[in-house]
């Protein structure tokens, strides 16, 4: 007994003793909790009070505990987390895990986040160990350890904040005395990106900015996309550099703009790549998606390239509109007033008529789409789209989309196409309608269009994807270039003279060889580059709105305290991915489409929406009825002051007065109707809205109550039953 005293009582010193050593002796810091919760441990045993004993031992077990979750949390094992989410958001995408395991070259990160700052808002203090988490996973996943991760902590006038300045990360001021850096630079060889802000708002949006950044520096050369606009992206947007779009276009795609005339450029294009000499046409060899971004006023040259590309397996994303709202602000300091042409920049709507008309498409026009269920409650030609609307949620390109926002979108009112496969994306509710785009653009039209609007009972295509072997929409060739017809090429061989017996000798011969060279017309026009059948299999996105991607739609700037500049990019729907969903699978970045996916989730109450367009259709037949009916008196009013016996007298005569006033007191009464009507509507409204609130905030409280009650009344006759 004795001899086991003094082997505790050793093992006790050299613990304990290993422990304060480690303060001093680096070499020893491993291992110091180790060696003192041994010696701890060994001095629990030696009391002989079972009580002492008993409590030393519990309080080693905790800490026991404590040591040993922090170090599975350093491993790969403590990494692992239940993710009990309907849509598994704090799961690695399939797509993420795939770009960190075939990292080749090393990636350096460098996390900046200020950790000790007194008045750090709670939003962010919790967001900085999320980002923690995410970035030590994917270090953990990187292939070969290709991933690494610097845990920055820049203090202030310190060589860390010089870094974090150099690396543009965004300082953001959170009190007088104090600044927050919270951000990475994500670096590879001679090629570095930067997220200057994590806004906690956008956590479902964490995972994709981090690995795209790390794709983009990983990636040797950016792929090739094809702009096609007359919009001023480049420059124009909120902060007049740029739509914020077209600002993450460029940073992910190496953007070529084809001009209106597509093929325009084209010698500049292929000089600057090294590509060759031009051939004439596009090639999805060389581009391997085309963004057609409003094309107004698009030639039958321009949409003759369009049409040989998608026979050479091209792929066209194209996004036409029944009115666009940023052409209408093109040259403006001022949206255009409602009703009134453009002044100057192209026009409002746009269409690709030639490709529309062959493949059987039919557009709106100048007619815009209104929704009773997804529009908006001031203006139902602005749509916000939900989960509801999305078709083919099968397609890699509309997964994880459910928050889309169209304004003023056009529609595809028929799609009678052959031989091509035909997905429609997006649909409106069966509440919709077309208008003209001049009622849905004046504010005061659109604010009676929720009560005006009548269901068409009809579904109308926003969004449509065509694929497979496409046929010309250009049967004679290029328009700017047009060919005789057959009957011209007959006619004109027919009048050719035959040609003579050639000569064996002299100058006969010489003749006849002259004759018998080639013609140069002939043979430009036998190495004409002009398809009629595809080649290959080509697609084309269509899309019925072009605002979908202007700043307010797609992104919106943040400012934050005394920010100077533009502001944060902060995306909002998810416009801005389905378009790179789109462009991510034509340029095969098929990783980059699921990770893109995580974005911030509208989640509407569909139902409330439903019966809000169901009471507007009601209430609105009610209220049209009685403007009607003011509308008939007032014009019966001024028909009997036209009828006055004497037009140069103001006075009518005693039975006109009289019907005068009693139409008058008519007129009064129904637009106190119409607002009593309204007051009843939206009373009805909120009536709603509180009974969805009070049966969210009791139903589940009864049901745990009801739960112990059932409970404690079994356990009571268990008892009582003993």
């Amino acid at each position: 007994m004795k001899s086991q005293k003094s082997i505790l009582v050793l093992v006790a010193l050299i613990g304990l003793g290993v422990c304060v050593a480690s303060f001093l002796i680096p070499f020893l810091e491993p291992g110091r909790w180790i060696a003192g919760l041994l010696g701890v441990a060994a001095l629990s045993i030696l009391p002989g009070n079972r009580t002492i004993r008993a409590a030393v031992a519990t309080c080693v077990l905790a800490l026991l505990v404590f040591f040993v979750v922090q170090l599975i949390q350093l491993t790969a094992i403590g990494r692992q987390n239940i993710d009990l989410t309907e849509e598994q958001r704090y799961t690695l995408t399939d797509g993420t895990k795939a770009i960190l395991k075939e990292l080749e070259e090393p990636v350096t990160v460098n996390f900046y986040a200020t950790r000790d700052l007194r008045s750090i808002p709670a939003a962010l203090k919790r967001y900085i160990p999320r980002v923690d988490s995410l970035l030590s996973e994917f270090e953990s996943l990187a292939k070969d350890g290709n991933l690494t991760v610097n845990y920055i902590d820049p203090k202030p006038n310190t060589d860390e904040e010089d870094a974090a300045e150099l690396d543009q990360i965004q300082r953001i001021p959170v009190s007088t005395e104090e600044d927050l850096f919270f951000g990475v630079s994500v670096q590879a060889w001679d090629k570095k990106t930067t997220i200057p802000y994590f806004n906690p708002e956008n956590e479902t949006q964490l995972e994709f900015d981090l690995i795209s950044a790390i794709a983009e520096v990983s990636r040797l050369e950016k792929p090739i996309v094809g702009l096609v606009t007359p919009l001023n992206m480049a420059t124009g947007g909120q902060s007049r550099q740029g739509w914020i779009f077209y600002q993450f276009l460029t940073r992910q795609y190496n953007v070529a703009d084809l001009g209106m005339e597509v093929t325009g450029n084209l010698d500049t294009l292929y000089s600057d790549n090294e590509w060759g000499e031009n051939p004439g046409f596009l090639d999805p060899e060389k581009v391997p998606v085309v963004l057609v971004v409003h094309p107004a006023g698009i030639t039958d040259s321009a949409e003759f390239a369009l049409d040989q590309y998608l026979l050479r397996g091209g792929t066209v994303v194209a996004a036409v509109d029944g009115f666009s709202y940023a052409a209408s602000t093109m040259g403006q300091s001022n949206p255009m007033m409602p009703g009134m042409p453009p002044q100057g920049g192209p026009a409002t709507n746009s269409s690709l008529p030639k490709l529309f008309e062959k493949h059987g498409i039919t557009f709106s026009g100048q007619e815009v789409l209104a929704d009773q269920k997804f529009g908006q409650s001031n203006n139902p030609a602005v749509l916000s789209l939900d989960q509801s609307a999305v078709q083919e949620t099968g397609m890699i390109v509309m997964n994880q989309i459910n928050d889309i926002f169209m304004v003023f979108p056009g529609a595809f009112t028929r799609v009678e196409t052959m031989n091509l496969e035909v997905a429609r994306l997006l649909k409106s509710s069966l509440k919709s309608d077309l208008i003209a785009s001049s009622e849905a653009n004046d504010p005061r039209a659109a604010e009676n269009l929720r009560f005006k609007l009548r269901s068409s009972n009809q579904q109308y295509d926003l969004a449509l994807s065509l694929r497979g072997e496409f046929t010309t929409a250009f049967p004679d060739g290029d328009p700017a270039n047009p060919s005789p017809p057959a009957e011209e090429k007959q006619e004109k061989q027919a009048s050719t003279p035959e040609a003579e017996p050639k000569p064996e000798s002299g100058a006969g011969a010489n003749l006849a060889a002259t004759e018998a060279e080639p013609n140069p017309e002939e043979e430009k026009e036998e190495k004409s580059n002009t398809l009629t059948e595809a080649t290959s299999t080509g697609t084309l996105f269509l899309l019925a709105d072009s605002d979908m991607l202007f700043d307010g739609a797609a992104y919106r700037l943040l400012r934050i305290g005394g920010m100077q500049g533009g502001g944060i990019p902060q995306q909002i729907t998810d416009n801005a991915p389905l378009f790179f969903n789109i462009l991510d699978q034509a340029t095969n970045s098929q990783h980059l489409v699921g990770a893109r996916a995580r974005t911030p989730s509208f989640r509407p109450f569909t139902v409330f929406q439903e019966m809000k367009a169901e009471f507007r259709e009601k209430a609105g037949e009610e209220i049209e009825a009685l403007r009607a009916k003011e509308k008939a008196a007032n014009d019966r009013i001024l028909a009997l002051q036209a009828e006055r016996k004497d037009r140069q007298s103001p006075f009518l005569n005693e039975e006109q007065a009289a019907e005068v006033k009693a139409l008058r007191e008519e007129s009064v009464q129904y637009a106190k109707n119409i607002r009593e009507r309204e007051k009843e509507y939206q009373s009805q409204e909120d009536a709603i809205k509180s009974g969805i609130f009070w049966k969210a905030l009791l139903i589940v409280p009864a049901l745990v109550i009801l739960f112990g009650l059932i409970v404690w009344a079994i356990r009571r006759a268990y008892t009582k039953a003993r």
